[in-house]
C-alpha cells in the first residue's frame, strides 16, 4: 500500500483519484497549484512546495520539468501564465523557514514561454498569490509591512495593480497603483482575479487572528478599479470562503468553502460561486465523503470545459499538494449535482432545523 507523506504526516492507503468521484480523474499523484496555459492545452504546476515547476500536456499526458535544469533557483510555490504565454513564478530565492520563505521573502519571477532561460526575479516581494489579467500583461497582488516598512507591520496590507512592461532588457514591473488598504490588522487581503475587462479585482480577505482562535472568516470581495469601492460577494461567520479561479463568463468563480462544518478549517470541497452578492454556490468536487482527502487550489480552463485542482488531506499544510486532478465541468453541468445551489442562509436554516453541527474528526 503506498504511503503519501507530506509535512511529516503520513497517509497510508490508495490515492483518492485512483477511484475518483463522478466527473473526476487523476492527472498525476504529486504536485500543487495547477494553472492553465492561455491556449488550454497545458497545465503548469509546482512539483511540491518550494520545488521546481512542472507542466503536463493534456493531449499526451506527458509531464516535463521546466525549471529543473535552468539556473540555481528551484524553490517555487506557484506558477501562472501571462496572456502572451510567458510564465510568472512565485517563491523565495531559497527556503529558510515557513514564515520567512512563504510570507516575507516570496517574490515574483519571470520565465520565457519556451522555458529556455533561467527564471529571473522582478525584485518584487508579495504576499501569497497574484491575479493575472486575461487580456493584458497586468497583475494584481498585495504586500504588507514586512515587505515595505512604510506600510507598517506584518498585519498592515495594501493591494496593487501593476503593468508588466516589455523593453530591450526584457520585462519589468511598470506603472503601479494602489487599489485597497486594510483598515485593521485583522484583515489580510489577497487579490485573485480580474473580471469585466479588468475593471474589477476579485480578492479573498482573511478576517480575524491568523490562528483562528476567536471569531474569524474568509470573505470573497470585489474592488471596483474606477471608484475603488469594495463589494462583498459572500460573507459567512466562522467559515472559510476563498475564491480560487474565475470562470470564462466572469460571472462565477471557484470557491474553497468550509461550509460543511461549523468553525472548522480546512475546507473540503470546491464550489461554484455566483458573483452577484447573493452568496449562491453549488458544490463541484465531491470529497466530503472521502476523508481524509480534500480538494483546493483550482483553476478553470480558458474554454470553461475543465477544472484543474489540487488534492491533499485535512492535516496537509495549505498549498502542500499530493496530486493534480481534472474535473469534466461539461458533464457535471448536465448532472443533478449542478442544480443543488444554496446560500449561507439556506445552510444556516438547515442546521437550525436539524440541530446539526458537523465537526472534522
Amino acid at each position: 500500500m503506498p504511503i503519501y507523506k507530506w509535512d511529516n504526516k503520513p497517509y497510508e492507503g490508495p490515492h483518492v483519484l485512483d477511484n475518483p468521484p463522478p466527473f473526476h480523474e487523476k492527472l498525476c499523484d504529486y504536485g500543487a497549484r495547477p494553472y492553465w496555459s492561455p491556449d488550454g492545452k497545458r497545465i503548469a504546476f509546482v512539483e511540491k512546495a518550494y520545488g521546481d515547476v512542472h507542466e503536463i500536456d493534456l493531449e499526451t499526458r506527458r509531464i516535463r520539468n521546466l525549471t529543473g535544469d535552468l539556473g540555481e533557483h528551484h524553490s517555487f510555490l506557484r506558477v501562472l501564465f501571462l496572456p502572451n504565454g510567458d510564465y510568472l513564478l512565485i517563491g523565495p530565492k531559497e527556503f529558510k523557514d515557513h514564515h520567512t520563505s512563504r510570507y516575507v521573502e516570496s517574490e515574483l519571477w519571470f520565465m520565457d514561454r519556451e522555458a529556455k532561460t533561467p527564471p529571473r526575479p522582478f525584485g518584487l516581494t508579495i504576499f501569497e498569490g497574484i491575479g493575472v489579467s486575461a487580456i493584458a500583461n497586468r497583475i494584481t497582488y498585495s504586500r504588507h509591512g514586512e515587505h515595505d516598512p512604510r506600510l507598517g507591520k506584518f498585519e498592515d496590507f495594501e493591494c496593487y495593480v501593476s503593468e508588466i512592461e516589455y523593453g530591450a532588457d526584457g520585462p519589468k514591473i511598470g506603472a503601479t497603483r494602489p487599489i485597497y488598504r486594510n483598515v485593521t490588522g485583522l484583515r489580510r487581503p489577497e487579490p485573485q482575479d480580474f473580471r469585466h475587462d479588468d475593471t474589477e479585482v476579485i480578492m479573498a480577505e482573511y478576517i480575524g487572528p491568523r490562528d483562528r482562535s476567536t471569531t474569524w472568516k474568509t470573505q470573497t470581495r470585489g474592488i471596483d478599479l474606477k471608484t475603488l469601492d469594495v463589494r462583498t460577494y459572500i460573507d459567512e461567520p466562522l467559515t472559510h470562503n476563498e475564491c480560487e479561479g474565475i470562470f470564462p463568463d466572469q460571472e462565477h468563480i471557484c470557491l474553497e468553502s468550509s461550509c460543511d462544518f461549523v468553525d472548522q478549517f480546512p475546507p473540503i470541497d470546491l464550489w461554484k460561486l455566483k458573483l452577484d452578492g447573493s452568496g449562491r454556490r453549488v458544490r463541484m468536487t465531491r470529497f466530503f465523503d472521502r476523508a481524509p482527502w480534500r480538494a483546493s487550489n483550482s483553476n478553470v480552463s480558458p474554454d470553461g470545459r475543465w477544472l484543474a485542482f489540487m488534492v491533499n488531506t485535512y492535516t496537509s499544510e495549505p498549498g502542500f499538494g499530493m496530486g493534480i486532478g481534472l474535473m469534466d465541468l461539461e458533464a457535471w453541468e448536465k448532472s443533478e449535482y449542478a442544480a443543488e445551489w444554496e446560500t449561507p442562509e439556506d445552510r444556516a436554516a438547515i442546521r437550525k432545523r436539524d440541530g446539526t453541527f458537523a465537526e472534522i474528526k
